[in-house]
């Protein structure tokens, strides 16, 4: 990530994207720098180790400050061959796809988790048990899709068995083990990720990486295939929505139909003008059909297209310096969403 950057965000912007905060910038950035699949795919990871991680790059010289003091990185030459050797070891997960799936991994596993949990016990006869999953809101949406079933039990057993065992023919052997050796039964309780990652001997964090490809991956083909898998897919429950803007920027992307401007739109919502100008930058962002020519001139995108050419960054403030001072840092941050999204949509 830092090597994509290459010194235009600091570490934390990088730090955001793994933890998938649902800013505009953050968003944006993943992006802009090609990163989305990385996007919401470490959750869990705190600002401490990022730190730690990045005392040990420099201690190696695999990284460089930009600017002293300022947590902005160039990978050094040392750095890019660590990290390519690294790559071949450890590459990244072609199913992976953080920004698209971020919202609905972890309920898509909880509940597939308790259901195959429940349906090998009930299969046996064995209606005692404690549960896998602990979340409350889990065990009674699983409770409530088998007492309404028209299927017997063997019978959904036997059919989400199917299910499971055909996506995971076209999932990577690695990522497919790693998932079934997460999954519980009546004989025995399924591994953490890290207890997997251990028993396969592979790295822990890329163990985490795995898993999370695993369940993208078969998200992806339940959604592109769903009549194949009923029962998989109805373990979305209306959860996948293929409109990736924040629930925000739909608000203010309705509003811009109407015909409002930012001003208008930001009084009417009670936001700030910079809030709604975060918005507009994420809807150009993902919607290829949007046009920004109500809010930068075609003379200011084309200004600002041949700093960008010409420099060859996407540091906003290096663009800036190079630029007549009327043009906006909101003019910048729209024509780079553009010009990514037109990139993306090619």
């Amino acid at each position: 990530m830092l090597k994509k950057f290459n010194g235009s965000r600091t570490v934390f912007g990088a730090f955001h994207i793994l933890k998938g905060k649902k800013s505009a910038q953050t968003i944006q950035d993943s992006r802009i720098f090609d990163l989305p699949k990385l996007f919401g795919v470490y959750k869990d990871l705190n600002r401490e180790t990022v730190c730690q991680l990045i005392k040990i790059l420099v201690e190696n010289k695999f990284v460089t400050n930009f600017v002293e003091g300022d947590h902005r990185y160039i990978v050094t030459q040392a750095g890019n061959e660590f990290l390519n050797s690294k790559l071949q070891v450890y590459p990244i997960p072609s199913d992976l796809n953080g920004f698209i799936y971020r919202d609905v991994t972890e309920i898509f596993w909880r509940r597939l988790a308790l259901i195959t949990q429940c349906l090998s016990h009930l299969t046996s006869s064995k209606h005692e048990f404690i549960p896998i999953i602990k979340e409350v809101h889990t065990q009674l949406w699983v409770k409530r899709k088998l007492t309404s079933q028209t299927m017997t039990t063997n019978q959904l057993a036997s059919a989400l068995h199917q299910e499971i065992k055909t996506v995971l023919m076209v999932t990577s052997t690695q990522e497919a083990t790693l998932f079934v050796m997460r999954l519980s039964g009546i004989h025995r309780i399924g591994l953490t990720v890290e207890q997997a990652s251990l028993k396969l001997q592979i790295d822990e964090q890329y163990g985490k990486l795995l898993f999370n490809a695993a369940i993208h991956g078969m998200i992806d083909k339940v959604i592109q295939n769903k009549e194949n898998y009923p029962i998989l897919y109805s373990l979305l429950d209306h959860h996948f929505d293929n409109n990736i803007l924040t629930e925000t920027a739909q608000k203010t992307m309705t509003l811009i139909k109407r015909g409002f401007s930012i001003v208008e739109i930001a009084q009417i919502r009670n936001l700030k003008q910079n809030t709604i100008e975060d918005h507009i930058v994420e809807i150009a962002m993902n919607d290829n059909e949007f046009s920004i020519d109500t809010f930068v001139s075609e003379d200011e995108q084309n200004k600002i297209q041949s700093v960008i050419n010409d420099i060859g960054t996407k540091r906003l403030k290096e663009i800036k310096n190079r630029l007549d001072k009327e043009i906006s840092y909101f003019a910048i941050r729209l024509t780079l969403a553009r010009r990514e999204a037109e990139n993306e949509f090619k």
